[in-house]
Formats: structure tokens, C-alpha cells, sequence
């Protein structure tokens, strides 16, 4: 079965679309084109890659990557299956439907309140989009196949099949954690204001180096921010390590970071909002399939969903203290770092994996067929 796997907006290896769900694909016998912002067209372990344009501004993607993608997918027979990942795109996925194609509509991100913390855009536009895409996207889930990221989602959309974003058992059962003297923390994933930059960098300014040597983040930092963190701890610059200054990172180099060092614990120290305040971060799972211990804001569906699975420590991101006292109780009890390592290993091993999400797509394909 010819599978097409449509993004206007994604990074072309992205960790759900390319790693999980379009190799997985390839994996067990279908035929995967990608249509995605990249540089050429290229076959990357079986996907083959169709390269959209790549743009850098918002409205490029209107008016040049969409046409474009429009363009390409009205050329590909009638029995083909199309699986886009971009609310965007759903007047396309809703038009392509019209015409008799079986559509897949993937939900990575609460939309609704991903506008809401957008602060650069004017009230009355955050308002009328919101209006639009609830109507959008009420549209989608009864008239296409729907794909949700997050099991919280399924209170709006309740028909949709749940594939969760956990990370796979090949990568994850290679991790052998080191339990000697960590004094290094980790944070991994894009990093914004709304995803805690700065509380994961201001930990420099106040645990000393004799307990901590630094904080590394793995992941795409607008050079605006990264400069603005910099004068945040300028006393303890040499103690971060950013890696991704304005570009994504690609997940291979991810996996490495997380072997690369003796990690006391992974970090998810967020602001309140919204939009996170109920995701399972898809952090949570990678931090314990590689055995880190989780320093973690205290959310309250955050503490709900890790306390009973013992694998971190939950923080109040306003009170450094609370952080400190998290920060000394790991460095100071090898016991309770590998009891988390262990749990969090064994829970990934066991049911927060990849290798179950992806037996529920399968099934959904197949009844495409």
C-alpha cells in the first residue's frame, strides 16, 4: 500500500513522524513517500523523503510550502493512504477525503492552547483562530481517521485512536546507567520560555559547582533566548552546555547525549500553563528508558502520573529551594537513584514503549486497506 506522509511544518526528522511512525511503516511492508520541508529529495532508511520548500517565516508556509504540497499529493493514485500531522493542513485532509482518498488526521499538540500562550499575536486574531480551528478540527475528527499523541486529548476528541509518543525499545534497552559520583544535569527537547529555560539554567545560580558541575540542553534554542540566558547566570556561563543554537537536533544525536555523560537526573521544570500542564511529556519517558531520575514540576496530573511509578522528584519550578533539596537528596543517596533508574526502566520496558503504539497503527491501516 502506497502510505503518504504529509507536514508542512515539521522538522523532516522529526522523532514522531520519521523515527516512529513513517520507519515503522516501512518496517512492516508498506510503500512510505514523506512530503515535508527538506533540502532534496532523498531515501533515508526506506522513507522516501520528497522535499517541499524549505522557508523560514510563518508565511512561507501558506504560500509556498502548501501550494507546493498540494501540488505533489494531487498526483498520486486514488487507493493511496494520507496521513498529515499539521492542523493546517486540514482543509486539504478534508478535501483529499471529498475526493475518495482515505485521510489520517495525526494530533500531536493541543492546538487550542498552543494559540493561547502564542503572546505575539494580537487578542482578537487568538481569539478568532481558536474559534476556527475548534470548528476545524471538530470537522476532521468526524469526517477523517483520527490520530491522537496524548491520552487527554480524547476528551475532545473521542472517537480518535490513542498512539501515544513513547520512545522505542531498540534505543531504549541499550542505555547501561552509570551510578558513579553523577553531578551533571540533562534536559532534552526544544528550549523555550514556556518549557522552562530558564529555571533549568538559573539552577547555576544557585547550587554550587562543588555540587553540581553544569546543566547541558540538548535541543533548538532561538539565539535571541540563548543570549538572554547567558546574562541570566553570567557568573556561571562556563557550567551550560547548549547543544541545537537555532537548529533542531536530530534524535540520533538525542540518544547520544543521553549516554554521554554520568546525568544525576533529567529535567522538566515548567511553568504553569495550559498547554503543558496535563501532557505527559514525552521527556518523561525518554529520561526513564535511558535510567535518569526526574526532577519535575509539581503539576498536579504530573505528580498523579509519576508519583506511583517512583522514577523522580517533584519540584515547585517558583522555589529554588525545593530544587536544591531535590538536587542533594539524588546526589547524596545512590540507593535512591538507582531504585528511580530501575523503575522508570521497567515501566518503559513494560508498557511505555513504542513497540505497543505501533501495533495500533498497524491496525488502523489495515482496515484502510
Amino acid at each position: 500500500m502506497k502510505v503518504v506522509q504529509l507536514s508542512s511544518a515539521h522538522y523532516v526528522f522529526d522523532n514522531r513522524i520519521f523515527n516512529k511512525i513513517s520507519k515503522s511503516l516501512v518496517n512492516n511492508g508498506y510503500d512510505v513517500d514523506l512530503l515535508i520541508q527538506h533540502t532534496k529529495d532523498e531515501v533515508v532508511d526506506g522513507v522516501n523523503i520528497i522535499a517541499l520548500p524549505k522557508v523560514s517565516g510563518k508565511l512561507g508556509r501558506p504560500f509556498k510550502v502548501i501550494p507546493s504540497l498540494f501540488r505533489k499529493v494531487i498526483e498520486y493514485p486514488s487507493k493511496t493512504v494520507f496521513h498529515f500531522h499539521d492542523p493546517e493542513l486540514i482543509p486539504m485532509g478534508l478535501l483529499l477525503n471529498f475526493f475518495g482518498y482515505k485521510v489520517i488526521y495525526d494530533i500531536h499538540e493541543d492546538s487550542i492552547t498552543d494559540i493561547e500562550q502564542k503572546n505575539y499575536l494580537n487578542p482578537l486574531l487568538k481569539k478568532i483562530s481558536t474559534i476556527v480551528l475548534k470548528k476545524l478540527e471538530s470537522l476532521a475528527h468526524k469526517k477523517l481517521n483520527t490520530i491522537i499523541a496524548e491520552e487527554y486529548y480524547s476528551e475532545r476528541f473521542p472517537e480518535a485512536i490513542e498512539v501515544l509518543n513513547y520512545p522505542s525499545l531498540n534505543w531504549a534497552k541499550n542505555f547501561v546507567v552509570k551510578r558513579d559520583s553523577p553531578d551533571r544535569l540533562l534536559y532534552t527537547g526544544s528550549i523555550t520560555e514556556d518549557r522552562g529555560a530558564y529555571y533549568h539554567v538559573s539552577i547555576l545560580n544557585y547550587v554550587d559547582e562543588s555540587e553540581l558541575s553544569g546543566v547541558s540542553l540538548v535541543g533548538s534554542c532561538n539565539p535571541e533566548l540563548f543570549k538572554k540566558l547567558i546574562k541570566n547566570i553570567s557568573k556561571e556561563e562556563r557550567r551550560l552546555e547548549l547543544n541545537g543554537d537555532g537548529k533542531s537536533v536530530p534524535f540520533d544525536k538525542i540518544i547520544k547525549s543521553y549516554s554521554k555523560a554520568d546525568w544525576l537526573a533529567g529535567l522538566a521544570i515548567f511553568p504553569k500553563t495550559r498547554h503543558y500542564s496535563r501532557k505527559r511529556l514525552t521527556k518523561f519517558f525518554e529520561y526513564m528508558a535511558a535510567g535518569l531520575p526526574i526532577i519535575y514540576s509539581d503539576f498536579p496530573e504530573w505528580k498523579a502520573f509519576l508519583e506511583p511509578l517512583n522514577v523522580g522528584i517533584s519540584v515547585n519550578p517558583e522555589r529554588p529551594e525545593e530544587v536544591v533539596q531535590a538536587i542533594s537528596s539524588l546526589k547524596r543517596s545512590p540507593e535512591l537513584r538507582t531504585q528511580m533508574s530501575n523503575n522508570g526502566q521497567k515501566a518503559v520496558s513494560l508498557n511505555y514503549n513504542w513497540e505497543r503504539e505501533e501495533n495500533k497503527l498497524f491496525e488502523l491501516y489495515e482496515s484502510l486497506t
